[in-house]
């Protein structure tokens, strides 16, 4: 993970964002979804991205991950240019999401669905050191699920958790947070807020999507606001 660099008296410095869109745009057909937009995410911070529906948020989310590719306009890791192609180049970049429904494998167990990307663990899986990594991810995180249990009993929260665990394997370092206390309880959206902040302390860079204002102003250190396809401000 992306260490942020930090003042002496904590706040953290001017640095160069480890995400930067510029003056990305993309049509679908007669809509002009995205026009002109530029944004850019630092290490260590939660940037909240507000507008209604229909104002691109998850045109640009899709273009961040690799879903879609924009029309014109260049996207930067680290102040590289990328071409993000798909999901898995994405996920290879350490850009990761989690959305309203976690896109979880209910048969699969909690272990199994944390290290599901992974190629590199091999053809044969060796169970016992894929739980222990699972349970040392976890206990990172501050949540106590049983690894070996089926996803499909998981309460919506502990799959969300399960879902960060998986961008946390997978070295994440931009991680998109869309509209993701939409079906959580009070207490809920807590855990995991409390979970978005340990990872803006490990350096992760968050988007987080929200219609919510209240929980906007409560999580995040800046906020962009999009209509009609265009940023409007930041």
């Amino acid at each position: 993970m992306i260490e942020p660099h930090e003042l002496a008296d904590g706040a953290t410095a001017d640095v160069a964002p480890v995400l930067e869109i510029r003056g990305v745009a993309k049509r679908f057909d007669a809509t002009q979804a995205l026009e002109d937009v530029s944004l850019a995410l630092h290490a260590g911070e939660i940037h909240a991205l507000l507008g209604e529906n229909g104002a691109g948020k998850s045109t640009l989310i899709k273009i961040i991950t690799g879903v879609h590719q924009p029309d014109r306009g260049e996207i930067l890791l680290a102040g590289r240019p990328v071409a993000i192609r798909s999901a898995a180049e994405a996920q290879r970049l350490g850009v990761a999401a989690i959305y309203q429904e976690p896109l979880l494998f209910p048969d699969l167990n909690v272990a199994e669905n944390i290290f599901i990307s992974h190629q590199d663990r091999g053809a044969v899986v060796g169970w016992r050191e894929m739980y222990d990594d699972a349970e040392r991810i976890l206990a990172e995180l501050g949540v106590a699920l049983d690894v070996r249990n089926p996803a499909r009993g998981l309460t919506l929260a502990a799959q969300q958790s399960v879902e960060i665990a998986k961008a946390i394997s997978l070295n994440v370092r931009i991680l998109i947070m869309d509209e993701p206390t939409a079906s959580l309880s009070a207490h809920e959206v807590q855990e995991l807020f409390k979970l978005a902040r340990d990872l803006k302390r490990q350096g992760v860079a968050i988007l987080f999507v929200s219609h919510r204002m209240e929980e906007v102003f409560e999580i995040a250190d800046k906020v962009t606001v999009f209509r009609d396809g265009r940023l409007i401000s930041t």
